[in-house]
């Protein structure tokens, strides 16, 4: 439970009983990962509360291109082709056990100059308080960790995560944890994409409806 008697709702995965894995905090914010496996970021959360929560990346290139993985827009990626980063799935309500998995292929980490784990709401809760959501990182050459995303300001409807940044013979994950909130203007794709310099431009996409209802959101890639 969080300090506050809130259940984090964390489902328990395999990886996460594995009692090495570290806990990212304020005080003790990052990893150093190494080897050239897969690196795997899984986001979960409460699956009564039925919110669509989105668990996408930013990926910035040496050659100074850069994109987003997301389901928005179909975006999911690839591991042995550019963008190097893919997305398993898209889940509309928190209802699968296994949540959302990005993956990043570590043979081509020197292609990357940087990336950015985050999450935003698509639609159904007003921000993360009630959601009990975490993410689990989970590396091929040591036991991973993990970051809460438990301490949500009211309104805020996106959180940059983690940033990961190539350095000699590996990665270093670090986590963010920065809310953002969305306005009719800028949704919190674009206002996570300022913050963190990856200068992409966004327009409105659509997802296709789940509840008999379509709710438009700014996060669409504009190519």
């Amino acid at each position: 439970m969080s300090s506050d008697n809130r259940v984090r709702g964390v489902i328990p995965l395999r990886a996460q009983q594995d009692p090495g894995r570290r806990l990212l905090t304020r005080d003790s914010p990052q990893v150093r990962v190494g080897g050239r496996g897969v690196l795997q970021a899984n986001l979960n959360w409460l699956p009564g509360a039925r919110a669509d929560v989105n668990l996408c990346c930013l990926i910035k290139f040496r050659d100074g291109t850069a994109t987003c993985v997301q389901s928005l827009g179909d975006n999911f990626g690839a591991l042995d082709a550019w963008p190097y980063v893919a997305l398993d799935q898209d889940d509309r309500t928190g209802a699968s056990a296994d949540g959302e998995t990005l993956r990043v292929g570590l043979g081509h980490r020197e292609r990357f100059e940087k990336l950015l784990f985050f999450v935003y709401i698509y639609e159904g809760s007003a921000d993360f308080r009630r959601l009990g959501a975490s993410v689990t990182v989970t590396e091929p050459s040591g036991p991973g960790c993990r970051i809460l995303l438990d301490d949500s300001p009211a309104g805020s409807v996106g959180c940059a995560i983690a940033l990961v940044t190539p350095d000699a013979g590996g990665l270093t994950v670090r986590r963010e944890v920065s809310w953002f909130t969305g306005t009719a203007t800028a949704g919190p794709h674009e206002k996570i994409d300022r913050a963190y310099g990856f200068g992409l431009d966004y327009t409105v996409t659509l997802k296709p409806p789940r509840d008999q209802e379509d709710r438009p959101a700014r996060g669409g890639l504009r190519w």
